[in-house]
């Protein structure tokens, strides 16, 4: 029988994939424990399921006022219940373990724990069916502890789905100075939360992610993102790598796209554009030569 658990809530942004995000409601709905609340936030109505009687959870559907992962991640937060302590941020196209809300909300009720990402059993290039085959017959070890530091990531977050003491939620936001493409800004919140609390990872809360490929993207939009977003949380001055984040992405990155655009044979990922990610790259080391490090600017290049 299905339990609810008091206080865990989920937040969904999505935009142009509303039966993606259906499918992915109607799987949480079928979890032995389920949140006491789904939000999901788009940017039109056209992006909002359609609510279902049979969804045993009260699902809230709002619209963003602009397209960003960030504002919309805000616009779900402002809409949940006050009784709400915990609140799940999930891609909307997941698959999660039988067991997630019950262990989200276990591991967080160590009160020093401000927030964590779950563990991705698979990331990207499979069918929901299949996910849902592999966490059914996952076996969470019972000796796991339910939190961990993620040491090649910390204290950032990996955004497909990350847990937050929703009490933090009230001092730190999500930063809305990243319209369209809110790129990086998941490790970036994981940085300011760990000044309240620890971050890190849980094992306990194993999720798949679909990486489900539809709805409208522009690799243009994408390619500038990925610098600007980057250098732009560098300079805010809250403990973000500053030396790492100019290395990758002011060399790195632009080297690995234009080396896979040159030389076609190496890209391992052929669903993405590399010369629509080269042609972003170069506006953002542009703005970067004149000084100009504000991905507000990306609507100036993007017209959404």
């Amino acid at each position: 029988m299905s339990n609810i658990i008091a206080g865990v809530a989920v937040v969904i942004a999505t935009v142009g994939r509303r039966n993606i995000v259906k499918e992915t409601i109607d799987s949480l709905a079928t979890r032995t424990t389920l949140p006491e609340v789904v939000i999901v936030v788009g940017v039109s109505v056209e992006d909002l399921p359609e609510i279902s009687p049979s969804w045993p959870f009260p699902v809230i559907v709002k619209q963003s006022p602009i397209k960003s992962s960030a504002t919309q991640r805000n616009v779900g937060i402002k809409n949940l219940p006050d009784n709400i302590h915990t609140v799940c941020f999930l891609d909307d196209d997941m698959e999660v373990h039988d067991n997630y809300f019950l262990e989200v909300e276990s591991s967080m009720r160590a009160k020093e724990i401000a927030g964590f990402s779950s563990i991705v059993l698979v990331n990207g290039n499979i069918e929901r069916n299949k996910a849902r085959e592999i966490l059914d017959r996952y076996m969470i070890d019972p000796n796991l502890p339910g939190f961990g530091f993620m040491r090649d990531k910390w204290p950032g977050f990996y955004g497909c789905a990350m847990t937050v003491r929703r009490s933090l939620l009230e001092i730190e936001k999500f930063d809305e100075n990243l319209p369209l493409y809110a790129i990086g800004e998941d490790a970036e919140m994981g940085f300011r939360l760990s000044r309240h609390g620890f971050v890190g990872g849980s094992g306990r809360s194993p999720v798949v992610h679909l990486a489900a490929k539809s709805g409208r993207i522009s690799e243009v939009g994408v390619g500038y993102a990925q610098v600007i977003n980057i250098l732009y949380f560098a300079n805010k001055g809250i403990g973000y790598p500053k030396s790492k984040a100019y290395w990758e992405s002011l060399v790195k990155l632009p080297l690995v796209n234009l080396v896979c655009l040159l030389v076609p044979k190496l890209e391992k990922r052929r669903n993405i554009d590399r010369r629509g990610r080269v042609i972003g790259n170069l506006y953002a080391l542009r703005d970067v030569v004149i000084g100009k490090i504000d991905p507000m600017r990306l609507l100036k290049i993007i017209k959404n």
